[in-house]
Formats: C-alpha cells, structure tokens, sequence
C-alpha cells in the first residue's frame, strides 16, 4: 500500500511538473542508436518469440490491446460481446495463457485491456515457455514490455469514438524529461468508453414443450482514468534503478433491460425484467528494480512489485410482469478487493565463451476479501431474503529456476532451463467450507535453433529450424476453487446455471512438443510454418448437474486431452507495400467425454489474418487494414451439453495523414463487416433443451489527433 500510495504522489507531482516544463524544456540533442530490430531478435533468438514493435502496435489506431493481438499468429480472441475478451493461444484460452508485465507474472486482477496500447514499447508472443518466466503457460506466453522513460518526448493525443450514435471521448499526453542522471516520464489518458449491446435469446426446449424469445439491451459506460509515471535514475556505470507503476480509476454505469416473449409453454417467474450495475474501481501498480554490472559480464537484477485492486459495486434487478407490475427486487452490493506483492532476483554471466548461466528466484502472496450483501423483497416491500456472506483467500507463491544458452557453434545454438514453481491457496468465509490446496510443478524446458551458415557475402535467404520440448501446468485459481455459489436472478436452467466453485479441483499438467521452420529474406521478410502437440493430465471441464430442482456449473478434471496443431505466418515489403498473412488449424481431443466433438472448449478449428498497409509516394499518408477470420466453434464438455460459437469475420481499415513532423490525423473503423455473433449451448439430456443468443455488431469509428511538442 505505501508502494502504491508513493506512486501515486509521484504521478501527480510529475503531472503538475509536466505542465510547467512541456512548452519551456529545451529539445535535447538527437542522439543516435543503432540496435537490432524486432525481426532480427525473433530470428537470431534460441527461444521461439514473435516480437510486435511500438510502431505496429499503434498502426491500427487500437484502444485495446486485445484488438492488437487477435492480428497475431495462432491468436484468437474468445467470451461473447460487452464482456471482457479472452485471449486465446492456439485456441487455448483463459488460464492457459501466462500474462507477463516486464517478464514478471502480472498480477491477480491485471487485465491487458488495462494498459493504453500507446504506452507499450513492445509485446513479445512466446510459443514455448521459459525458465525464467514462468511455467503456468500451457498455450505460451504474452510478455507485455512498458515503454521506458526517455528525454524529451512530449505528445498529445485527442480524439473520440463513435458505436451507433455514441460519441467516446479520449485524451492522452505523455512527457518527459532528463535531470542529469535521472530520466521521467508521465503518460495521462482519459476517456470513456460506451458499449450499446443489443441481443435476442431463443429457448427451446422439449418435455416440457418451449419456446420463448427473449429481447434485452445493455448500454455499457466506462470513465477512465490513468496515471503511469516511469522513473530511471543511472547514479553510475554500474547501476541502474527503475520504477514502473500505474493508478486507474474507472466508474462503470451498466443499465440492461428484457422482454421475453412465450409462444409455447409457460413463461419465466420475471417475463420483463431491468437492472442496474454501478461500481468505481481502483487498480495500482508500482515496482522497483535494481540492476548492477558485475565483473566478468555477470549481471544482477533485484524487483519488488506491489498491485492492489478493488471494486466496491451495487446491483438491482427488479423483475416484473409481462404488464409491467414489480414482483420482485433483488439489490446486492457486493466487493472483491485483491493485495498482491512480489519480490524476484536473478543472476547472469557469461561462461566459457559459448554459454551464458542464469538462475533466479521469485516469492510472492496475495490475498482476496470478498463480501456480498444480498436482500430481496417481494413488490408490496415484504422481506424475502436476506444474505450476508464474506469470505476471505490467501494464494503464497514461490519459484526457483536455473538456465543455460548454449552457442554450440556459429550455427547451432540450445537452451536448456529448469524451474520449479509452488503454490499453495487457502480460504475460508461464513457461506463456504474451507479450502486448503497445494499446487505445483517441475518444469523442465529444452530448445534448439539450427541456422545454416552464410558464406560471406551472400545475402540470400537463410532458413532456420527450431525443435522445443516443455512441461507446463496451470493451476486454479481463487474463483474455481472456492465453493461459492454464484446465482442468476431469473430462468435458472441447464443452459443458464449457477456457478460455483470446487475445492478439490486439482492442476493441470502438459507435455508439449514444438517444431518450426523459418525463412528469412530482404530487410523484413519470413516465412515460418510450426507445428506442435501436447498431452495434458487432468484437463478442466465444466459439470453442469440438477440438485433439489437447482442447476449448477462446477469445474471438475475430467482425465487427459490431446492438443495439436499447425501455423503458417509470412511478411514482406515489396516497394512501400507491406503485406503480412497468418493461418492456423488446430484439433484437440478430450478422451474421458464421447464425441463427436469432444473438444476443448472454444477451441476453434482454423483461424487466419491478412494485413496490408501502403505507404503514398510523399510519405506523408498511410492506408492500410486488416481482415480477420475464424471458424465456428463447436465443443462437448460432457455427455449432455455441447456448446457452439459463429464464425466471426472481422475488417479493420485505418488511414493516416501526417500533415508535419508533429502533427498526425488517424481515421480507422473496426467491425466495418458488422457480423452478428451468435452463441448456442444445447442440454441432450431427458428434458433436451436450446439456449441461442445472437449479439448484434456495430461498426466503431475513431478519429484522433496526434501532436508532439
């Protein structure tokens, strides 16, 4: 807490500072600095890793992070319209993917919807995980590299977006400055955020006879606000000490209504329904580091990070008659708040000419409050429940690891690193049993590149293979494992239980095997094609069983599944014309559930992106856009319920005109194709029964002002 509360201090010092120093800072004097580029470190590097540059995260003119991502290899973007999106690698979503923030774990609560996309220097899309990040990655890794302080950038960003009629305001500046040997830097956004969504939900059911429609519109609003100063003092040669941090404070105003509409069958207890959902939380970050030259080459690097998160929020839902008349009103106010620290070290040096050892630690706890007060009453204002829960969970982490890059010869290069990471959770509250349970795992890695050498003075293309063995594992988390129950207001059912948690639920573990080839040519062009399978133990599934007329969700390990899969990636530049394409197919199988489909969960089958950006001869406007495509999804997570996705399709365009060195004007539209989404869970069992929403899309345009001072 005091971390966070001296960050922000900083923030709003370095603000006020800001404003006084943008117009009279002198410009520094240019400096030149030659390193490699994105695609040199991708192709040169013994660890696969797809490297995005700044400049192609900011291309498309993207608020999210998200809407950067889904253009990447194997990357697909899953959950349904108006809810946080799920990233998914290779078709593997949720836990699967490890989240890193300056390849240190992010912490509980961390969203990459969180972070303004302007304020990243680079995301690094690692396929095989490391030692030295973590092992909770069975799909791979998503490192999230914040931009680092620097002289003499001052920039204003302004513009407004606009979803069926809704304008969506945004402003962002940023500054910097250098005091002999301590450079700053302070970005500022704010913006709001406005998400109309319109859907109809179909139910169909049989013994008993149904058919009912049921319409509703949500309109989502978001303010938000976001501070996140970076600070990097060199007092010598030696050493250098950093600090990153963020504070973001959001109000969340939701208001939702429903119509339902009964042709066969008899209606729900709440034909009409409305609500409202309010909450304002508050997310802080910061960390320090500390990084020393040793003698020999070696390197030390010390961080401690602390997050802290909380969401105090209040909800009312009123159900009604098909004429109107209140029948019943359910108010709950509710609030996780979430504390995390961590502290890490690592060790580096070179050895013997060709290898370059490293070993490190990293310790942390966090811990979640929760409480939720319930009461309903009926529409003359007679008392019907009253509920008063909290419970409270601590997860302890701590992990060792040790590595060694091996340069064999000029050729040939290896990477071999073990790391061993624990977990233990325990939680308790006044409506739950209590939880008690350890995780963890070894996680032994091995990868190899093979480059065949150039003879000198050839300049042609240069293949490349990659071999990459890992054991990883994802363990569950606070939600999953505390049975609590979370209820629905209205129409419980197979197709829309309760969800609670299990506290027996146990981690999962994968073996995975990685192959790739690679082909380099010109300045900037590849072609890759890679291929990898996995073996997890103990895959988690969502059970979904009736106890006393009541359905609930609960996730269960349900034995072993199989993943595999095949990507195809390729980039080039031909005159000012840069055209990149990527594909995916992948298959997976659960062998305790009979098919057919008996696969992952959102799993979908192929995926694929085609890019193109165009750059006129005056250099001063670039064009281009993005087209994206995936396939339906279609997946049994049991005997009885299968659950099926629509094919999205997505186009995104964007133009640029830079009307000086200073001064740019980005127009760019996304979901110009407007495609409805459509999402369909199926009950098979003896009262078989259909639940179909289908989401409306609406295209969203931006127009935004950019100028550096």
């Amino acid at each position: 807490m005091r971390i966070i509360r001296n960050g922000s201090a900083c923030a709003l010092l370095l603000a006020a500072h800001a404003a006084t120093l943008a117009q009279t800072t002198p410009a520094p004097m240019q400096q030149v600095m030659v390193k490699a580029d994105a695609d040199t470190l991708r192709t040169q590097a013994t660890t696969t890793a797809i490297v995005i540059r700044h400049e192609d995260i900011v291309r498309h003119g993207d608020t999210s992070l998200a809407d950067v991502l889904k253009r990447q290899p194997g990357i697909t973007l899953g959950g349904s319209p108006g809810a946080p999106p799920t990233i998914r690698m290779r078709g593997l979503g949720g836990d699967y993917v490890a989240i890193l923030l300056d390849g240190v774990p992010a912490p509980a609560g961390f969203s990459l919807e969180s972070l303004e996309p302007g304020l990243i220097e680079r995301i690094e899309i690692g396929r095989v995980a490391t030692a030295e990040t973590s092992s909770q990655a069975v799909a791979g890794s998503i490192n999230v590299i914040l931009r680092r302080a620097s002289a003499g950038t001052n920039e204003i960003k302004a513009g407004s977006a606009l979803i069926a009629g809704y304008a969506a305001a945004q402003l962002l500046a940023q500054h910097s400055a250098r005091l002999g040997p301590l450079a700053y830097s302070l970005s500022a956004t704010l913006r709001r955020n406005r998400n109309p969504i319109q859907a109809v939900t179909r139910e169909e059911g049989m013994h008993p006879t149904l058919l009912r429609d049921t319409d509703w519109f949500e309109h989502q609003v978001e303010d938000v606000l976001e501070l996140a100063p970076r600070l990097t003092w060199q007092p010598n040669s030696r050493d250098s000490i950093t600090s990153q941090s963020y504070l973001r404070r959001r109000r969340i105003d939701n208001a939702k209504r429903e119509v339902e509409s009964t042709m066969l069958g008899n209606p729900t207890a709440y034909p009409r329904s409305d609500q409202g959902y309010r909450t304002d939380p508050l997310h802080g970050y910061a960390d320090l580091a500390w990084n020393r030259k040793l003698d020999a080459g070696a390197r030390l690097a010390l961080k401690l990070s602390s997050f802290h998160t909380t969401r105090d929020a209040a909800f009312l839902y009123r159900g009604r008659s098909l004429d109107g008349t209140l029948l019943r009103t359910n108010a709950v106010a509710s609030g996780p708040t979430e504390r995390e620290w961590t502290g890490s070290g690592s060790w580096r040096r070179p050895l013997w000419g060709s290898h370059t050892l490293a070993a490190g630690w990293e310790i942390g706890r966090k811990t979640r409050t929760e409480y939720r007060r319930e009461r309903q009453v009926d529409g003359s204002g007679t008392q019907l429940l009253t509920s008063d829960e909290d419970y409270r969970a601590q997860v302890t982490r701590s992990a060792f690891f040790v590595q060694d890059e091996w340069d064999i010869d000029p050729s040939w290069s290896a990477y071999v690193g073990l790391r061993r990471e624990d977990l233990r959770t325990t939680g308790q509250g006044n409506a739950a049993a209590p939880v008690d349970v350890d995780a963890g795992a070894w996680s032994p890695v091995f990868q190899t590149l093979y480059r065949r050498a150039r003879p000198d003075g050839d300049t042609g293309p240069r293949d490349g293979v990659r071999l990459a063995v890992s054991r990883t594992y994802k363990a569950p988390n606070i939600i999953q494992l505390m049975p609590r129950r979370y209820t629905v207001d209205n129409n419980n059912s197979a197709t829309n239980p309760d969800q609670q948690g299990n506290p027996g639920l146990r981690p999962e573990l994968a073996l995975g095997v990685d192959v790739a080839w690679e082909r380099t040519f010109g300045k900037s062009g590849m072609t890759s094609v890679s291929a990898f399978h996995k073996r997890i133990r103990d895959i988690t599934l969502i059970d979904i069983t009736q106890n006393l007329g009541v359905w609930t969700a609960t996730p269960v390990n349900a034995g072993r599944a199989t993943v595999r899969g095949i990507e195809f990636e390729s980039k080039a530049t031909i005159d000012r014309l840069a055209v990149r394409m990527n594909l995916a197919r992948n298959w997976s199988r659960v062998d305790n559930v009979s098919g057919p489909d008996n696969r992952i969960a959102g799993q979908p089958a192929y995926s694929g992106n085609l890019g193109l950006d165009y750059s006129v001869a005056s250099g001063r406007i670039d064009v281009g856009g993005s087209y994206t495509h995936t396939s339906g999804v279609v997946s049994r997570s049991s005997a009885s319920i299968v659950d099926a996705d629509s094919m999205k399709r997505q186009l995104d365009l964007y133009t640029l005109w830079k009307r000086d060195a200073r001064s740019r004007l980005r127009l760019s539209v996304s979901d110009l194709l407007q495609q409805d989404v459509l999402e369909r869970r199926t009950f098979e069992g003896n009262a078989p029964l259909l639940r179909a929403t289908t989401y409306r899309v609406r295209a969203t345009w931006r127009l935004v002002w950019e100028h550096s001072l």
